[in-house]
């Protein structure tokens, strides 16, 4: 991303931009670990076979977001082909075996849905599930993808930019706001946190195409009277290749920072 020249907001613009910083953080489902641990699950089991349902929880939290400001909204997917994602079906496969229980639900998901539609389910998962339904008692460690947030932070980060005409980050000593500073407003977070997570997704928010989406909706609401439509794009969470885990980049920052050290 490009430097801004322009590093400067009067007080009523400076509330302005927080306000859209914290209006995009709830359209995106928060920054919870519970809001977290769903969006992972929602963007894997697109990604892992294609279209999703309209009826899952975290579309729910977005369509009462917007009823909130507009009073009446819906959001419905653009069609696409059901597809199956081998790849990411054997890291998942791979995952539940070592006790990630939110691999284990999205494949135990999909499978209800592949079975209730009357679709054979490929072999890999038909061979999952049938190990699943023969173990007693089975119980799975909860895992903890805490990603998101971080993700999340950027994109609003990379948004602020664009809208504001704001450098990501600042040198304090000679600039007043920088979007890293106008989210960590918007969030009561600290700066370093929120420039923490725009160094380790700052590429991935930059490239803003087609591959780094799950899905594309339509939301429309009305507001006086009128109906509008908006596309809505969900990013991708679930893939390892286009997210790497930010406590892996930050140990290696954190590595790199104490050999200067030396």
């Amino acid at each position: 991303m490009p430097k801004v020249l322009n590093a400067k907001l009067d007080a009523a613009t400076e509330q302005q931009a927080i306000a859209i910083a914290q209006n995009l953080i709830e359209l995106r489902g928060g920054l919870s670990h519970e809001h977290s641990q769903e969006y992972w699950r929602f963007s894997t089991k697109a990604e892992l076979r294609g279209p999703v349902e309209t009826d899952e929880r975290f579309l729910q939290g977005i369509k009462d977001v917007l009823a909130k400001e507009y009073g009446e909204a819906s959001v419905h997917f653009l069609p696409g082909p059901m597809t199956w994602n081998e790849k990411l079906a054997a890291r998942l496969i791979a995952d539940a075996k070592q006790g990630d229980a939110d691999a284990d639900q999205v494949l135990r998901g999909v499978a209800a849905e592949f079975l209730q539609r009357r679709i054979p389910l490929p072999d890999e998962l038909a061979d999952h599930v049938a190990a699943y339904l023969q173990q007693a008692n089975s119980s799975k460690k909860q895992s903890h993808k805490t990603e998101y947030r971080d993700w999340i932070l950027a994109l609003t980060v990379a948004d602020v930019v664009r809208r504001f005409k704001l450098d990501p980050t600042r040198n304090r000593a000679t600039q007043k706001h920088c979007a890293c500073s106008i989210v960590a407003r918007a969030t009561k977070l600290s700066e370093n946190t929120v420039q923490n997570a725009w160094h380790d997704y700052e590429g991935i928010a930059d490239q803003r195409t087609a591959t780094n989406y799950v899905g594309q909706a339509i939301a429309s609401v009305t507001s006086d009277g009128a109906q509008r439509h908006y596309l809505v794009r969900f990013p991708r969470v679930g893939s390892t290749e286009a997210m790497p885990r930010p406590k892996q980049q930050r140990a290696s920052r954190d590595h790199s920072a104490t050999k200067r050290r030396k």
